[in-house]
């Protein structure tokens, strides 16, 4: 008797929940797929420029992050050649998972932003630059893709997870100098993000 009670309870509770879940499951379904035009040409652009998956959620437009609006009015006030890149700078460092000021700071301590570098390199980093040897990029976005991959899979995956310690691998000649500029400029940018009123 009391399983047939327990029994009469659990079934139409079961099935209550089931019903529930399949209808909110088709209404999440539903909406996800009322995705603007401009937001899912913004994602399927994201997809098609970038060799592997973007770790970016895609109804957030370029337009609409802050982070973008900060490091374009760093980079212009130092008229520096990556301000016409900074939606991918910050596309970059979410997809390889790094703070988004890391690679352009560090830009601002080797090259003043890419204003001094060696002829057609696109290396604003000193990356793989020894006396006479330049390691050379096709373009500003080839040369942000590999640096942030090599800052993640080879340096953070090491434990050299803030400038004070890259500055051993990045510039062992510097005695603190480095590694003091590059936090310096991170903080002018996040300073700048700080400031700007959320829309």
């Amino acid at each position: 008797m009391k399983k047939l009670i327990l029994f009469s309870i659990w079934f139409p509770l079961n099935f209550s929940l089931l019903t529930l879940s399949l209808l909110l499951l088709f209404k999440y379904q539903s909406s996800d797929l009322s995705l603007t035009s401009t937001k899912y040409a913004f994602a399927q652009d994201l997809i098609q420029t970038s060799p592997s998956p973007i770790l970016l959620a895609a109804n957030i437009s370029p337009q609409d992050d802050i982070r973008v609006t900060a490091l374009t009015k760093f980079l212009k006030k130092y008229d520096s050649p990556l301000t016409d890149v900074s939606s991918y700078l910050v596309t970059q460092a979410d997809r390889w998972g790094l703070d988004y000021t890391l690679i352009p700071a560090i830009s601002m301590q080797e090259s003043l932003g890419c204003k001094i570098i060696p002829e057609n390199s696109y290396n604003c980093w000193g990356f793989g630059i020894y006396g006479s040897k330049v390691t050379r990029f096709s373009s500003y976005e080839e040369a942000i893709n590999s640096i942030a991959k090599k800052i993640k899979e080879t340096y953070i995956k090491n434990g050299l997870v803030n400038p004070t310690l890259l500055e051993n691998v990045w510039a062992p000649q510097s005695d603190g100098q480095w590694s003091y500029a590059v936090n310096y400029f991170s903080s002018k940018i996040k300073d700048l993000e700080k400031n700007i009123p959320a829309s």
